[in-house]
């Protein structure tokens, strides 16, 4: 029997933020067990004072995008404590994120977490042991856990991290020092910008997610980018691209033979198969942005599935996916006129850049929470009871919240943004006031089918 939306209830998490019922009991249980032992604990082991840290570690071990929303919290710590050592417990999908953090002192790099998109539970145990005994040796005065996990709070335990700041809702509150308060559905970038109160630091949420892009990024993609379009013979493109490499400064001569054509940068993939959209849709999509004379340049990391093989070769398409670092994708997006993706790394990248964009949001988060943190990021979705979800793998055959999302609707909805904040563009009208907020502009007024 087929399935629909309606069949389906939206994932309630409750007290705590875990969408499984078994991690939800098991945390409980952990919490009622602690907070029995805790205070008898205390009492024997009182934290010391910390006013001034001297060493601080920030426990970030999820995605790309996750580190990306927490670049304003590192910013502000390094703005409290000029002199203070910031250092960044990462994992194999965010470090180049801190590694470009001109905040960050150093990055530890944890060769396993329990956040990767298909984690093996084998051994679990001993890798939180593992990682938190790799910290007692560096003696650390803070350390703050922006993910509001169980088993983060508990390395920072066994690291003897002698301040230790996080949220209650995901469990081992008993093991901080300080709690910062949680509210459900609230930004992220707010979210972990609390974190600074029980410090003492008022935040600021002005500030923007930067990724920090060096001259020399800007230098290649931009030599990168004329060797693909070159506006002068090839032997003039060849020598360009040889001399970009060579200086910083070559990005100022490459805007002397850039193309007029606008581009259009895309994100084909998803950390997830919930969060993807139709392989059809992103030809048929690409296509219609071709056809208009547009440049495409896909960008990805080496995970992302090779979904540019579905598209006819063509001079004004190429696919970088995989052969960008964090910080050259994030100098290619400076550069670029649109970028379209769903929900993932790169999106937040995009944001950062500044680059107007376009996010295909599915039902598995809740868009308010988790939206690219800027005013020029537009998330489009396709409204579904089912929502949130929170799923991997969405158990509907036809995937409603991502099929939903015709071409020609986003297509539609993507110039008409574009014209939002360029009101001479061709055959688009404004969208959206400019007067609306960052986290309620996240779906626009013109949901009617194309």
């Amino acid at each position: 029997m087929t399935r629909s939306p309606t069949d389906l209830k939206p994932v309630q998490t409750g007290r705590y933020r875990y969408s499984k019922l078994r991690w939800r009991i098991l945390v409980r249980a952990f919490d009622t067990a602690g907070s029995l032992v805790a205070p008898l604990w205390r009492g024997l082991r009182p934290s010391p004072k910390v006013d001034a840290p001297r060493r601080i570690l920030v426990v970030q071990l999820d995605h790309l995008g996750d580190a990306v929303l927490s670049a304003p919290l590192i910013a502000q710590l390094r703005q409290a404590y000029p002199d203070a050592e910031i250092d960044v417990l990462a994992s194999p999908s965010n470090h180049e994120v801190f590694e470009a953090d001109l905040n960050v002192t150093r990055v530890q790099i944890a060769e396993r977490t329990w956040f990767e998109r298909s984690p093996s539970r084998r051994g679990l145990a001993a890798e939180v042991w593992r990682l938190g005994r790799s910290l007692r040796g560096a003696r650390y005065d803070l350390g703050v856990d922006v993910r509001g996990d169980v088993l983060s709070i508990l390395v920072l335990a066994i690291g003897g991290v002698s301040r230790r700041v996080g949220f209650a809702m995901g469990g081992g509150s008993f093991l901080l020092t300080d709690v910062a308060e949680w509210t459900p559905g609230r930004h992220e970038v707010r979210s972990r910008l609390e974190l600074l109160r029980p410090l003492g630091i008022t935040p600021d949420f002005d500030g923007r997610a930067l990724v920090h892009v060096r001259d020399e990024d800007r230098a290649e993609v931009a030599a990168r980018i004329f060797d693909a379009w070159p506006s002068r013979p090839d032997h003039r493109s060849r020598r360009f691209g040889k001399a970009a490499r060579r200086g910083s400064d070559a990005r100022l001569h490459a805007d002397q033979f850039r193309p007029q054509s606008p581009m259009l940068a895309v994100h084909l993939g998803a950390g997830t198969a919930a969060k993807r959209w139709p392989k059809r849709h992103w030809k048929d999509l690409i296509e219609r942005f071709l056809a208009d004379g547009w440049r495409v340049v896909i960008v990805g990391g080496p995970e992302d599935p090779p979904l540019s093989r579905i598209l006819a070769p063509h001079d004004q398409l190429v696919d970088w996916s995989g052969r960008l670092t964090v910080r050259e994708t994030t100098a290619l997006l400076e550069r670029a006129d649109l970028f379209i993706g769903a929900d993932s790394g790169p999106a937040h990248l995009a944001a950062s850049a500044g680059v107007l964009s376009l996010i295909l949001f599915s039902g598995t988060n809740n868009p308010i929470q988790w939206r690219p943190w800027s005013s020029r990021s537009l998330v489009l979705r396709n409204r579904v009871p089912c929502r949130p979800c929170h799923q991997k793998t969405c158990p509907l055959a036809d995937h409603p919240c991502m099929t939903g999302l015709s071409p020609a609707r986003v297509y539609r909805v993507a110039r008409r943004w574009i014209a939002r904040w360029n009101p001479t563009a061709a055959d688009s009208k404004p969208a959206v006031p400019s007067s609306a907020p960052l986290e309620i502009a996240y779906e626009p007024d013109f949901n009617a089918a194309p």
